[in-house]
């Protein structure tokens, strides 16, 4: 199965805000997004917003789905907001790119309230593909979601960014779009890394 991301996405390999910009080192660290999360707070919940199989955005459309591959595509997927001391900081849209029931299926569909990255980091033999980048305008799919979990952003767009993290066959598609309150935290990223 092919994940590639496509052009069509119009999403960019280059994050959409300069060095130094705070958000920066957010959007590029390759390492555990919960484990850094954890770092800065002391009550770290995941709040699940939906779960199930539900029509994917226009942009992730083209993705080779299991059984249909066109605009309208259904998929598993599980929306969560992670939250840090009452605060909702980042939003989750995840999808099952595959039909197999292995591992990482099962552990897609049985994490409840627990954080999807700590399971994606604890497995050795999962890797992330490239990460691409994106300002999430009021047209695009995942805004109304967004500012709901996240608090209206007078920016009118969320940085997020987007991956798909695989285990043989299996493959998950993770897009993190981030509160701009994320600026408030700053510091390392030295936290688990994926291969």
């Amino acid at each position: 199965m092919n994940c590639k991301l496509n052009p069509r996405w119009r999403w960019g390999s280059v994050p959409p805000v300069p060095v130094t910009d705070p958000m920066y080192s957010w959007l590029t660290c390759r390492g555990s997004l919960t484990d850094r999360l954890c770092a800065f707070c002391e009550d770290f919940r995941v709040v699940v917003y939906q779960s199930g199989f539900m029509r994917v955005c226009p942009d992730e459309a083209f993705l080779r789905l299991p059984g249909n591959s066109s605009q309208g595509a259904t998929a598993p997927v599980r929306e969560v907001s992670l939250v840090c001391d009452g605060a909702p900081l980042v939003f989750g849209h995840s999808i099952l790119l595959t039909r197999e029931s292995g591992r990482l299926a099962r552990s897609f569909r049985r994490a409840g309230n627990n954080s999807l990255g700590s399971i994606l980091f604890a497995c050795p033999d999962i890797r992330r593909g490239p990460v691409y980048f994106k300002r999430v305008n009021r047209q695009h799919a995942l805004y109304a979601k967004s500012a709901m979990l996240l608090g209206d952003n007078p920016q009118s767009f969320f940085l997020a960014r987007r991956s798909v993290f695989s285990s043989r066959s299996e493959r998950i598609c993770v897009t993190e779009v981030f509160s701009p309150q994320l600026v408030m935290f700053s510091g390392s990223c030295q936290v688990n890394r994926m291969k």
